[in-house]
């Protein structure tokens, strides 16, 4: 009876230390469940005060940034003249005007008051000037207060190469070697535009694939703007003939102006571009010319004597007989005998090896205001 007493105490005290060591258990996983909890909400609270901080740090940095000016860009050579860049050549400063006048043509739809008003835009005003940047691909000219309100402008640097010393540019200019035999010659054309046979002229250069330059003049371009614009839009050149074909070294010069910035502004309104290029009549030039129009000379150095013979065969034998390499022949688009005379001189000169090139590659080098140009290597200086 005893035993079974004894076993019974046992049996009960082995069940109480059962639950008492299952109680402790039970509440040590809840003890250890309730720190986790803390400790993650601990751990929540300290993140979300240090999103908060980095949060409102980023709001601040904008505003922070926003009150930090940026530097200025200056250009390394903004200090410098005008002179110091060109070598201090009066001819590439004035060429420099002439690229800007163009640049505001171009980009302005300027009226024929404004057009001629632009030979008198006389910036840069001298050697000294200063007020430019040079940039990878552009030569900016910051100006005053002027009449076109126009407070920069870009020249792209390609159009500036051998007139900017290499120095400054980001990609130096060589003069390409050109065999002095080579036998390239250059066709130009003067006193057109002819609303029938500058049209004409232009299917045959089209056909033969030979560029050209047409100096114009400023009272037939007036009256057929459509043909000069036929002229550049086929891929030749334009350039100033005067207004009337006045011997112009014997004007005036408010006369000489009156030529000059009068076609101008006729070539300007049939094409969208200054000319770029002067031809006197009769080549008749000085300095007051050349200072007053700040503008290459083109001359020429074959004349096909077309004006004179009025014969398309006797035209042809004048070309060929004085024709040498690098020539600028010189013809007329307004007499029937010249343009037909046209397919018979290409023909005849590629079959003795001649071809055909713009006036810029005839001349092979920057065409500067006040030179008078001739030929290949035949440039004068007044």
């Amino acid at each position: 009876m005893y035993k079974k007493s004894y076993r019974l105490v046992f049996i009960l005290l082995t069940v109480i230390a059962l639950l008492f060591v299952s109680n402790i258990s039970v509440n040590a996983n809840e003890n250890a469940k309730n720190s986790s909890k803390k400790n993650n909400d601990v751990e929540k609270v300290i993140n979300s005060q240090n999103n908060k901080t980095r949060t409102g740090n980023n709001k601040k940095t904008p505003s922070n940034k926003s009150k930090v000016k940026p530097k200025k860009a200056v250009s390394k050579i903004s200090k410098l003249t005008y002179g110091q860049i060109i070598g201090n050549d009066n001819h590439k400063l004035i060429t420099i005007r002439q690229l800007l006048r163009n640049r505001i043509a171009e980009k302005n739809n300027l009226n024929n008051k404004a057009a001629q008003g632009l030979i008198n835009f006389n910036v840069p005003a001298s050697l000294k000037s200063k007020g430019f940047e040079i940039s990878k691909n552009y030569f900016t000219i910051y100006l005053k207060n002027n009449n076109y309100k126009v407070v920069k402008v870009a020249i792209p640097l390609k159009q500036l190469s051998g007139i900017i010393l290499n120095r400054y540019l980001p990609k130096p200019y060589r003069f390409r070697n050109v065999n002095t035999n080579e036998k390239t010659v250059t066709l130009t054309f003067d006193d057109g535009p002819d609303p029938t046979l500058t049209p004409k002229l232009l299917k045959i250069l089209r056909r033969y694939k030979v560029p050209a330059t047409f100096f114009e003049l400023g009272s037939n371009v007036d009256k057929y703007p459509k043909v000069s614009k036929q002229v550049a839009e086929s891929g030749n050149l334009i350039g100033n003939h005067s207004w009337s074909h006045p011997q112009l070294n014997s004007l005036s010069k408010e006369q000489i102006q009156k030529q000059i910035a009068g076609t101008n502004a006729a070539i300007y309104k049939a094409t969208g571009k200054l000319p770029s290029y002067l031809r006197p009549p009769y080549g008749a030039t000085n300095s007051t010319v050349s200072n007053i129009a700040q503008t290459p000379i083109v001359m020429w150095s074959v004349d096909s004597m077309d004006w004179k013979f009025l014969n398309a065969l006797q035209t042809e034998q004048q070309v060929i007989k004085t024709v040498y390499p690098g020539s600028v022949i010189l013809m007329h688009d307004i007499h029937p005998t010249s343009v037909q005379a046209v397919p018979s001189i290409i023909e005849s000169l590629r079959s003795r090896g001649y071809h055909f090139v713009t006036l810029p590659q005839i001349i092979n080098r920057p065409l500067l205001a006040g030179y008078e140009y001739f030929g290949h290597n035949d440039f004068r200086n007044d």
